[in-house]
């Protein structure tokens, strides 16, 4: 039996709205892994205040730094990036 894949209402071709929302969920991963902005600055190649600018959706960041991010926090990067399949 084949899934048929179900799409959200979401369009994330929106290039602004795909970065508020990356960002968004660096911050939520960030934040359960207990860490502060610094402390992630500290760990990848991103300065506190470029994180800062990527969790509020004001700078892209590039798919290595995403991958730097999800090694760090120890999060899956399909947690990050989203799609626009229901689950």
């Amino acid at each position: 039996m084949n899934k048929k894949a179900v799409f959200d209402h979401v369009d994330w071709r929106n290039e602004a709205r795909l970065y508020t929302e990356i960002g968004r969920r660096i911050r939520e991963a960030r934040r359960r892994k207990g860490f502060t902005q610094e402390d992630l600055s500290d760990r990848v190649s991103l300065s506190r205040p470029s994180i800062s600018f990527v969790e509020n959706g004001q700078q892209n960041i590039s798919l290595h730094a995403i991958y730097e991010i999800c090694f760090v926090l120890d999060v899956s990067i399909h947690k990050i990036l989203p799609n626009n399949m229901k689950e």
